[in-house]
């Protein structure tokens, strides 16, 4: 992600992705707070209620068959998308949306404005769940006509980008009457909107120093939330899906690992405990940190060195950058790096983050220093620090991290717990290796603006497996 582009992520305001200085010091006080394990439990909970209607739609419109053991996906990327967003709507703003919309007459009131309905509330052009599944199919353009153009075009003159002007003042219209609510609430809940409102709320009895968050700075880190919370762990999810479907071997240690992990546990993942299951994991832990090693959402994080000259050394060899000097990141060449990943860099291998493993490259690392982000976990190896880099690193490091790992790694336990996932033939002609080389030319020719994604789909087949009931 280039400074341009991250430029246009502050379109509602200032967040803590794009703000540098005191700024940011003062928004990642505010924001900080309100990732915690309360925060991470309601995740846990919303997922598995998501996953399993995602999957229940997946049943009743992909089956092969009446007794749904069968299913063909030509594409999971929208409803993985959607997927992603239900669950940041309900843990960011409290906002349930079912997975299958229910559409009802649209209604005034501050709970009906953000319910499934047959047409916007007055003064909207798009109602609360068409606003943002808009955001997702067309952040780019949105993006553009409101972070990139300049303010002083007329819109009148910019027809073609009508829709992308409408849901940009939609979303930040609902994002206020979200603030708005919260505001006024008796009892706050942990949800993200209502923990921005009641970090706000306690600066003002406390009298801090820290000035409190303007109205533009929560909206600004809700917006920043929302692309966070759901694109970055919705792309991973779906790289997560092709690489399983291509490395079988990769998916049956996953599978085994949500077997142990699940044994003993309730059949209905709705009665798994957060705290007891969730460091049971393993398996889908360590897939989705091979993921993100080899498919990185951000390839590129963009640093500058500020008002200070700032001494790097590499190699023993010392190198001065002076003042103000954008410094960008290369997050695949280091996930590459035989150095820090050993001879099969270029492998997909979840086993090599598991500590059972201890042939792994990766074991060699054991005591050598501080866990990276997102790597708190003593069931992993770790990588050398600043070698793994999904989540940023140093004092910038992504803050929600945690919930995009329950998040990836429950719906994933679900998935897989039931389903067996291949390559799909699109038709009756073409053979494994053709089936092969087309999903790994999917897979190569991955794309960026905001996060890499694959420009296409990969069809996917669904086995279902026998899962024994506790």
């Amino acid at each position: 992600m280039d400074n341009h582009v991250l430029g246009a992520l502050d379109i509602y305001g200032p967040n803590i992705v794009t703000s540098e200085g005191s700024q940011w010091a003062h928004l990642r006080r505010h924001t900080a707070a309100t990732f915690n394990e309360r925060t991470s439990a309601l995740v846990w909970e919303e997922t598995i209620r998501q996953t399993n209607e995602m999957v229940q739609y997946w049943k009743d419109e992909h089956s092969r068959s009446s007794s749904q053991s069968e299913l063909i996906l030509t594409g999971a990327r929208e409803d993985i998308l959607k997927l992603t967003l239900n669950i940041i709507c309900s843990v960011g703003y409290g906002v349930k949306l079912p997975f299958k919309p229910v559409l009802e007459n649209s209604a005034d009131s501050a709970e009906g404005l953000f319910k499934d309905a047959i047409t916007p509330s007055p003064g909207y052009h798009f109602t609360f769940r068409s606003a943002m599944e808009y955001l997702n199919k067309h952040m780019t353009s949105i993006f553009i006509a409101n972070g990139h153009l300049p303010k002083c075009i007329p819109r009148s003159i910019l027809p073609f980008f009508k829709r992308d002007f409408d849901a940009f003042d939609d979303i930040g219209r609902y994002l206020r009457a979200l603030v708005s609510t919260a505001e006024t609430k008796e009892a706050l809940t942990q949800n993200l909107i209502d923990g921005l409102v009641r970090s706000k709320q306690k600066r003002n009895k406390d009298q801090g120093l820290d000035p409190d968050l303007t109205d533009d700075e929560i909206l600004g880190n809700l917006f920043v939330f929302t692309i966070a919370g759901h694109e970055t762990t919705a792309v991973t999810l779906q790289f997560a899906l092709v690489l399983l479907a291509l490395n079988q071997d990769a998916q049956e240690y996953l599978y085994e690992g949500i077997r142990e992990a699940t044994c003993g546990e309730p059949h209905n993942p709705v009665e798994w405990d957060y705290r007891r299951v969730y460091p049971k994991l393993v398996s889908p832990l360590c897939v989705m940190l091979e993921t993100l090693r080899m498919y990185p959402p951000v390839t590129s994080i963009p640093r500058w060195t500020g008002d200070s000259a700032v001494n790097i050394t590499y190699h023993n060899q010392s190198y001065l950058l002076p003042p103000h000097v954008y410094v960008s990141v290369n997050t695949s060449g280091l996930h590459y790096s035989e150095e820090y990943w050993g001879s099969d860099a270029a492998v997909y291998d979840p086993k090599r983050w598991d500590k059972q493993n201890i042939e792994s490259f990766l074991a060699k690392n054991e005591g050598a220093g501080l866990s990276g982000p997102g790597l708190e976990y003593d069931t992993i190896h770790e990588p050398v620090r600043g070698s793994y880099i999904p989540f940023s690193d140093g004092f910038r490091a992504c803050v929600g991290k945690k919930f995009a790992q329950v998040e990836f790694v429950v719906a994933v336990a679900i998935i897989f717990r039931e389903y067996h996932v291949m390559l799909a033939k699109p038709s009756e002609c073409e053979t494994e290796d053709d089936m092969r080389r087309r999903a790994e030319k999917v897979l190569q020719e991955s794309t960026s603006f905001i996060t890499l994604s694959m420009r296409d789909e990969v069809p996917l087949l669904f086995q279902k497996r026998c899962v024994s009931k506790a």
